[in-house]
């Protein structure tokens, strides 16, 4: 029996472990403060709620439009604010509610927006957050309609959702890592109203991924080039990494996250075994201080070089994973990586409490860039925050759990 599947065997038939208890270096109001003054002072330079911020070299963010595939995450950060200022009774805890309130109706257009398949990040982030908070019955049917939407970029051909390029493109097929990311889009719209079609649209996009990203040390690809007429690979590649063969850091973390919720929805080992696989491959490359390179065979050094993004969003899919595993050893091994990353990016220089920085996170990377100057690179990134504070959200439901 190969070592993946005793591991998998292992993690599936384990007793339950008893809940970790919290690191009190990590000081998760003082960071949920910090999001929030950061947040409201962009809310206040925005009164008209249209333009969404993306990344920074410093204190004021650039934005986009709506249609960015960004535009999702201020408002999902909004939301976690709201959640966790509700739950501590912030006095002006309805005014968070407002600013998310606010900040999603602008996102409202985009369930109908068919040009890329980004559209689970933008609604499922604002909207979706937004739904599980309030029971809002106006967010649903945007949910579903956006799920739909997203299914016409499904091709039965290949077996996937087009990523990048027209809908109707005859020569091309492209389909990138990220497109994980919005799977829970279609499975929830398909639990509520959406149709059995969008939830096999999901697992057949998440199997065919499993079939052609991985490679057999765990990393992946990033980018891979179908035949739009019979799904046969054309080409696997990067666009965001070093080169073709390396491993893309924020690639690998979209897998962990992705295949972790794929396995939560639907119980399947395999979703729980490929989460693992990325997984281990991203613990046993990182460097001491827990956060990634841009890209894991980058051998450009310091700070300017990293991508906390990565790291923001493992940690999220890591806590997100916790709950899932039934082996105490790999409760533990994954817990106690997970804590790792928060203290480093719940301190200095990662943390960024003050105002000459937009973000709460500091030293990330949209690409792997060998020049500390370009705009790709040595950045604040919007996404950071929005997963730094679920995945504190997330440490702090598991360790309450043991507290009480």
């Amino acid at each position: 029996m190969k070592p993946a599947t005793l591991l998998l065997l292992a993690a599936l038939l384990s007793p339950v472990s008893a809940q970790p208890a919290a690191d009190p270096s990590i000081d998760i109001d003082k960071v949920m403060r910090v999001a929030a003054r950061k947040l409201a002072k962009f809310d206040a330079a925005h009164p008209e709620k249209t333009a969404y911020p993306t990344d920074a070299k410093g204190a004021d963010w650039t934005t986009v439009a709506p249609s960015d595939w960004v535009s999702g995450f201020y408002p999902g950060a909004l939301w976690y604010v709201y959640e966790y200022a509700k739950a501590e009774k912030w006095p002006d805890a309805d005014a968070w509610r407002k600013r998310a309130e606010s900040w999603t109706a602008g996102l409202e257009a985009q369930q109908f927006n068919d040009k890329h398949h980004d559209t689970g990040f933008m609604i499922f982030d604002s909207f979706g957050n937004g739904n599980r908070l309030t029971g809002n019955p106006t967010y649903p049917p945007v949910i579903v309609q956006t799920a739909k939407t997203l299914a016409t970029r499904y091709s039965e051909e290949t077996g996937m959702i087009r990523s990048w390029g027209k809908k109707d493109d005859k020569k091309d097929f492209t389909v990138i890592i990220d497109n994980m990311m919005n799977l829970e889009l279609l499975m929830w719209a398909s639990e509520h109203g959406g149709g059995e079609d969008l939830r096999k649209i999901a697992l057949r996009h998440a199997d065919r991924t499993r079939e052609l990203f991985f490679r057999p040390d765990g990393s992946l690809y990033h980018v891979v080039h179908l035949d739009p007429a019979d799904g046969t690979v054309r080409r696997k590649r990067t666009a965001q990494g070093k080169a073709d063969d390396s491993a893309w850091s924020r690639g690998q973390t979209w897998a962990i996250y992705g295949f972790t919720y794929m396995h939560e929805a639907t119980g399947d080992p395999k979703y729980l075994e490929s989460a693992l696989k990325a997984a281990d491959y991203y613990l046993a490359n990182l460097p001491e201080d827990q956060i990634p390179p841009s890209d894991f065979h980058s051998d450009l050094k310091g700070l300017e070089f990293k991508d906390s993004s990565a790291a923001t969003i493992a940690t999220a899919g890591l806590l997100r994973l916790y709950p899932l595993l039934k082996s105490p050893e790999l409760k533990d091994k994954y817990f106690k990586a997970a804590t790792a990353s928060l203290r480093a990016l719940t301190a200095p220089p990662y943390f960024s409490e003050g105002d000459d920085k937009a973000s709460l996170i500091a030293y990330a990377a949209r690409n792997y860039h060998a020049d500390p100057a370009h705009k790709l690179t040595n950045t604040s990134l919007i996404w950071s925050d929005y997963y730094l504070l679920q995945a504190l959200l997330r440490y702090q439901q598991i360790t309450a759990a043991n507290a009480r």
